[in-house]
């Protein structure tokens, strides 16, 4: 979603705020609904902002060829004061919204997605990038309290308590738990959505088709497009829990077996069953040839770039290139699963370690993985594991890793893939130390900078910390 495009939600949300006053209702109950909805979609647009850029000028009028002076003196408020008018317009919204819909109002904005989103927008604003040695009032708080993350705690507690009171649940029609996680993304009776983008059955982007044929394999007629790292692949643990470990001669003999079940869920590995095949990623001994998904196979050009390919939210019914969307598809914004993950980490935070491990534990139950039990700093390390596996390609690990001032060891590494050699008697080798991206990562780069049109067409605006054309000529030097 692009700065202009989520600045023209907003702007039409304002718009809509001006005129519905004057709307006739039958039903004054309607008018009230509609200024919930509303209201969550712009908080939802807000929040897309400032998780990127910082604060944001609150802006809650729309504005004509007129008022240019009025806009130039827009100024970005405050960190602090966007927070605070963000989860104020989110408590209003939960009053004015039902918790669920029926038929054809299914999909719209519900009281519980609107506490899920206050729920993420504390936690985010509880976090150390917002709250450790900030000397920028525009990203961040300049000034310490201890309360962050009791509050994050209180929201992500409220948002549970009011959806299961309302028979929202995690998602668990399936006894065995790697089916389980496929099929959630396609079951559009999921109890565990708590807001959703809807798509249609049709061959548009409402189907969301690019999902499938962006990222089946190669060999699918598919153009590989997101690749897991080998780092991703070894975050999932060992079914019993363990860490998996490449030293470890039987673990390494046989990578993918015995593995946390949403592994195989989420990440397509070599010799995976995947649309009435099994996948074939491997080369073939004197690497001359190789299996149908590898660089010996058809459209060599869309090979994984690491041995590995998105599985989660893949249909393997689709045919590669066909673009036929004969099953309908959606987008999930908001789902309760978060919900756990965000409780368990600010219950951590705030020195609750038993009821961040019940939290924490609701989830891996789902899984099929064991409870954890760690203490300390170890358990911080399996609460923040937790959250890459389980909500892998859900637009989280990027916003996690920056927020928890991870950026330097997680953004600034060498990443790795996989090679895979089919020797002759069918055994494979297996050498995960393929360099596939050499990523830098500095200080600036925690906040993205304001696009420069922006800051010539208002010169109020204040670039993030870093941008200034003095500023960059010191970093390179």
């Amino acid at each position: 979603r692009s700065w202009s495009t989520v600045w023209t939600n907003i702007a039409n949300c304002n718009i809509f705020f001006e005129n519905i006053g004057s709307v006739p209702f039958t039903v004054e109950s309607q008018r009230t609904r509609y200024k919930g909805e509303v209201r969550f979609i712009r908080c939802l647009m807000y929040f897309d902002l400032m998780r990127r850029w910082g604060a944001m000028p609150i802006i809650t009028r729309s504005f004509t060829i007129n008022d240019r002076d009025v806009i130039l003196a827009q100024k970005r408020n405050s960190y602090e004061e966007c927070v605070n008018f963000l989860t104020a317009q989110l408590d209003s919204a939960a009053k004015e919204l039902p918790a669920k819909y029926s038929g054809n109002d299914n999909g719209r904005a519900t009281n519980v997605a609107a506490l899920a989103l206050k729920s993420r927008i504390l936690l985010y604003a509880a976090s150390d990038l917002m709250n450790v040695g900030v000397k920028n009032e525009l990203i961040g708080y300049t000034s310490p309290k201890s309360n962050r993350w009791r509050l994050a705690a209180d929201a992500a507690s409220a948002c549970i308590d009011l959806a299961v009171s309302n028979g929202y649940s995690l998602y668990n029609k399936y006894s065995d738990a790697t089916e389980n996680y496929k099929q959630m993304w396609f079951d559009t009776s999921n109890p565990e959505v708590l807001f959703a983008r809807e798509g249609t059955t049709s061959a548009n982007n409402e189907a969301l088709p690019c999902i499938d044929q962006y990222n089946f394999p190669n060999g699918y007629g598919g153009w590989g497009g997101n690749c897991p790292i080998q780092e991703f692949v070894d975050a999932f643990e060992m079914k019993d829990g363990t860490k998996f470990d490449w030293t470890n001669k039987e673990e390494a003999a046989n990578p993918y077996a015995n593995r946390d079940p949403r592994l195989h869920a989420s990440v397509l590995c070599n010799g995976d069953e995947f649309a009435s095949r099994n996948l074939e990623t491997f080369i073939n001994e004197g690497e001359k040839s190789g299996g149908k998904d590898s660089k010996f196979g058809n459209d060599s050009w869309n090979t994984s770039l690491t041995g590995y390919n998105m599985r989660k939210f893949l249909n393997p019914a689709y045919v590669g290139n066909s673009w036929n969307m004969p099953y309908r598809r959606d987008w999930i914004w908001l789902r309760l699963g978060e919900q756990y993950l965000n409780l368990a980490e600010a219950l951590y935070e705030c020195n609750d370690e038993d009821g961040a491990r019940n939290a924490l534990n609701v989830i891996r139950k789902r899984a099929g993985m064991p409870d954890v039990t760690d203490t300390g700093i170890a358990l911080l390390e399996r609460i923040r594991n937790e959250r890459r596996v389980e909500l892998c390609f859900e637009e989280h690990r990027y916003f996690d890793v920056r927020r928890w001032k991870l950026g330097d060891e997680y953004l600034n590494k060498t990443v790795h893939g996989i090679k895979i050699i089919k020797k002759s008697d069918g055994s494979y080798t297996y050498d995960p130390t393929v360099v596939v991206q050499e990523r830098k990562f500095i200080e600036r780069m925690y906040w993205l900078p304001l696009p420069q049109a922006e800051l010539d067409k208002n010169p109020n605006l204040i670039q993030n910390p870093g941008y200034s054309s003095g500023e960059i000529g010191r970093a390179h030097v």
